[in-house]
């Protein structure tokens, strides 16, 4: 009896040897290739492989065998898990791997083979409840495998009738070792399932474990490049004022100071310790609050620059706690710089105002003025002709340096029209041959072939046009070339005003636009302005060229508005008139 209880033992010990590898290697092994699904991967396929048949092996080659000849094998477990837990694949080369050793074993040991491998006849109905096995409960599981061990020990104590090799008389001895296998297979499965779904368990859950991880390391990692791409500058602190992260942006900010501050450097560091914005006492004031839950906000001055400052609580939910502060900064200097410039320019607009009102409320007296200068000249000695004339042709001037604050002043809307560029320029050219005939000078004219219509004022392009071939001529003085050219260039249409005169110096090409700035004596300083003034109403831009002793060229870019070009008959891209 000892006997037998012993090698009970040993047997069960055996068969859950193949449980208790597999949880070992499983554990051991690489912890990222995990259970995928109710099917092992591969690489867990063949561990599964290497603890089921050497448990198989060994319960057939330490098989008891009873006086009367009833074996004692549990090696159906290990065969059945294997079956069961396994692939298809892995079920085949596992029962076919176990068949040819244990015949082996069976023929060197001079055991009967019907004895050793009558596991396997159960092989085909093993296959069949495999779908069974996988998906139902842990006590469903146990139950199957015991049902296998059952069927497997009757199979071995009625193969002696079935062959008529053993009486039914001397046949009871071997029913009750029958029933005792039983029993202890039984209790070897139960513990053999429960190990395996131990097994399992630990891949599933490492499975979500690093499933979760690697979630949240996407996550994190898409918060963290959401965060360098704000433009907002922030700063993570814990409960301890400590830094926890910060954003590119406000790692720029302390590098204004510390231009070699890295990121690792600041984590961990007291808020206190870093430069510029954090050493003024509202932060720390509403840093504090933060920290006992109150949200803040304020504004932060750090010469040259202003912030707005939001203090924000993290709180602990669970603990219903605050463990740390996000603070959040935005630079806002060129926002209050446009704030104190605009209060400037509602101010300068209402001077503006008032002064358009007064010039154009000035020039029904001087209308006046002039009229009665005109009557008193007929009625005056001819000697006294001179005086008049120098006060009317002041007059005019005064009148016309009116009429072009009051179009640089008023900012209206101009209708606008699809032109030609070339048809301006074509009205205009007799007027300036005129003035150009007056100083000697010679005017060409380099238009090129295709120009695309565009959306112009008519009469402000020609005031335009006028303004800077005036200008030119004025500065080049007797025998100089006034050249007009236009161009395509990309999405824009370019005109260009050249001319052979002097030149302007370096220091004065950036006051050239400004109002009343100008280098003539008789000039008013309004022309270039006015200029400008036109081009940016047609949403344009201009610009001047000039090398001293060279010359001077402006450049009017004019924006194309339909893919619609004009064919003229001739041919104007080198038009050359001369006197």
């Amino acid at each position: 009896m000892l006997i037998a209880l012993k090698e009970s033992v040993l047997q069960v010990l055996l068969a859950v040897m193949s449980a208790g590898f597999f949880s070992i290697l499983t554990d051991c092994g690489d912890k990222k290739k995990v259970w995928g699904g109710n099917l092992l991967p591969g690489s867990n396929q063949g561990i599964l492989y290497l603890c089921c048949l050497p448990a198989i092996l060994l319960c057939s080659l330490f098989q008891y065998q009873t006086p009367y000849g009833l074996p004692s094998n549990l090696g159906i477990i290990p065969l059945a898990v294997g079956i069961m837990y396994g692939r298809r694949r892995t079920a085949f080369v596992l029962a076919a791997s176990a068949l040819v050793s244990v015949l082996i074993i069976a023929q060197s040991t001079a055991m009967s083979p019907m004895y050793v491998g009558t596991g396997f006849i159960l092989f085909p109905f093993m296959l069949l409840h495999v779908k069974f096995f996988q998906r139902g409960t842990l006590l469903d599981k146990k139950l199957l495998i015991s049902a296998y061990v059952a069927a497997d020990m009757l199979f071995k104590a009625l193969f002696p009738l079935l062959w008529g090799k053993q009486d039914v008389w001397v046949y009871v001895p071997d029913l009750l070792t029958t029933l005792w296998n039983i029993a202890v297979g039984v209790l070897a499965s139960f513990m053999v399932v429960s190990l395996m779904q131990n097994a399992f368990e630990k891949i599933a859950l490492r499975r979500d474990v690093t499933e979760f991880t690697s979630k949240y390391l996407i996550e994190a990692d898409k918060l963290r490049q959401v965060m360098d791409l704000m433009p907002l500058a922030l700063v993570t602190l814990d409960s301890e004022e400590r830094v926890i992260h910060m954003n590119k942006t406000m790692l720029e900010l302390y590098r204004d100071v510390d231009p070699f501050i890295t990121l690792p450097e600041v984590v961990g560091r007291p808020l206190t310790s870093l430069f510029g914005f954090s050493t003024a006492p509202v932060v720390n004031e509403r840093v504090a609050r933060a920290l006992e839950g109150e949200a803040g906000a304020d504004f932060i001055n750090v010469s040259p620059k202003v912030f707005f400052s939001s203090f924000l609580p993290i709180r602990d939910k669970h603990a219903s706690k605050t463990t740390g502060v996000i603070i959040a900064l935005q630079d806002i200097t060129e926002l209050e710089t446009l704030r104190s410039e605009l209060g400037n320019f509602e101010r300068l607009s209402l001077v503006g105002q008032m002064a358009a009102g007064i010039t154009h409320e000035i020039r029904n007296p001087m209308a006046v003025v002039r009229g009665f200068l005109q009557l008193m000249r007929e009625k005056s000695p001819d000697s006294l002709g001179h005086y008049y004339r120098i006060v009317m042709e002041e007059l005019d001037r005064a009148n016309g340096i009116i009429n072009d604050f009051l179009s640089l002043a008023q900012n209206r809307i101009v209708e606008k029209e699809q032109c030609h560029l070339h048809d301006i320029i074509r009205e205009l050219t007799p007027l300036l041959w005129a003035d150009a005939n007056l100083r000697g000078q010679t005017i060409e004219l380099k238009l090129e072939e295709h120009i695309t219509m565009l959306h112009l004022n008519p009469k402000e392009m020609k005031q335009l046009l006028l303004n800077l071939s005036r200008n030119a001529m004025e500065a080049m003085g007797d025998k100089g070339v006034l050249t007009i050219s236009t161009h395509e260039e990309g999405d824009f249409v370019e005109l260009e005003v050249k001319d052979t005169g002097p030149g302007i110096p370096q220091n004065q090409l950036e006051k050239l636009f400004q109002p009343f700035y100008t280098t003539k004596t008789k000039g008013t300083g309004l022309g270039l302005a006015l200029c400008q003034s036109i081009v940016e109403r047609h949403h344009g831009t201009i610009a001047v060229d000039s090398v001293e002793g060279m010359g001077t060229q402006f450049r009017v870019r004019l924006r194309r508005t339909i893919p619609a070009y004009r064919e003229h008959s001739e041919s104007p891209s080198m038009n050359s008139i001369q006197k």
